[in-house]
């Protein structure tokens, strides 16, 4: 994988890894057969609430997951992906790489869990894997979007270094309104 190179009008060839694992933890995409299992996720306001999810049903979860997430995909839009305990093939939560700028170096991550499985550090160890990943891979720069209120999130991001740069104001969807994000950043070593 390589950076940018605005001299020579080179974009990023960072790709969306297929998955990572950290421990008994596997991040993969989502399967069909993951669906009913998620599903409730999306429609939770203490899940997908959080997390920004689009509060959709199942029947339109697998429409997503076969008709638009590869194309997204593809054009660099949005990888989805599931976080499996790999000891009992149970499923977690959910995260997904965003918004890739092959110009600029820079691609955004996501992450939410079920409630049962917030407090094991399963979400540091995930983002951290994902933030190791990018900056092996040629990113400069991990964005994460928070908003203000969701003070778990944050302490995610505080615990791996990522720092608070900003508000974005009405950036966010949550429970049906536009509201504010902080934009968090973890930015690799100039060294």
């Amino acid at each position: 994988m390589s950076r940018a190179d605005h001299r020579s009008a080179r974009l990023s060839t960072f790709t969306f890894p297929e998955e990572l694992r950290v421990d008994e933890l596997l991040l993969r995409g989502p399967r069909q057969d993951d669906i009913e299992t998620v599903a409730p996720a999306f429609l939770d306001p203490a899940v997908g609430g959080e997390a920004g999810l689009p509060p959709v049903d199942a029947d339109t979860l697998r429409v997503l997951l076969r008709d638009q997430l590869p194309a997204m995909r593809e054009r660099g839009l949005m990888a989805a992906y599931v976080i499996e305990d790999t000891r009992d093939g149970s499923l977690l939560g959910g995260t997904n790489f965003h918004h890739l700028d092959p110009m600029r170096d820079t691609v955004e991550v996501g992450y939410w869990l079920f409630v049962e499985a917030r407090g094991r550090g399963v979400a540091t160890r995930i983002v951290a894997a994902m933030v190791e990943h990018a900056l092996e891979n040629g990113i400069c720069r991990v964005e994460a979007h928070v908003r203000p209120e969701n003070r778990p999130s944050e302490r995610v991001l505080e615990r791996l270094g990522f720092e608070r740069e900003g508000i974005k104001r009405r950036y966010l969807h949550h429970e049906g309104r536009r509201v504010d994000a902080t934009l968090w950043a973890f930015v690799a070593d100039d060294g």
